[in-house]
């Protein structure tokens, strides 16, 4: 597990049980409905989304493997691509947008 994974988890974990103690406890002290969480947890929050919603850009790269076949490995998971992958705009492995090597 990488060390993006295990921030999700913890927040994960941290969001929901502030939200059990919420649903557990109520809030009509004050009238709304907010969760309360500590600072650290909102700023790993943000990160991590941050993180999340990058898009990708990668690109097909042409190679010919031991065989002499033509093969396109995407630059950013190294997904091979047996044939001419022209027409894919995401890579299926890791979401990319890709384009042709130049």
């Amino acid at each position: 597990m990488n060390r993006t994974e295990e921030l999700r988890q913890q927040l994960i974990g941290q969001l929901e049980s502030a939200i059990r103690d919420f649903e557990k406890y109520g809030d009509d002290e004050f009238g709304a409905d907010s969760v309360h969480i500590d600072i650290i947890t909102a700023r790993r929050t943000v990160e991590l989304l941050k993180k999340l919603f990058v898009p990708i850009e990668g690109v097909w790269q042409y190679y010919t493997n031991d065989e002499g076949k033509a093969r396109w490995r995407c630059s950013v998971c190294g997904k091979i691509a047996h044939k001419n992958p022209m027409e894919k705009q995401f890579c299926s492995s890791c979401s990319a947008k890709m384009r042709m090597e130049a």
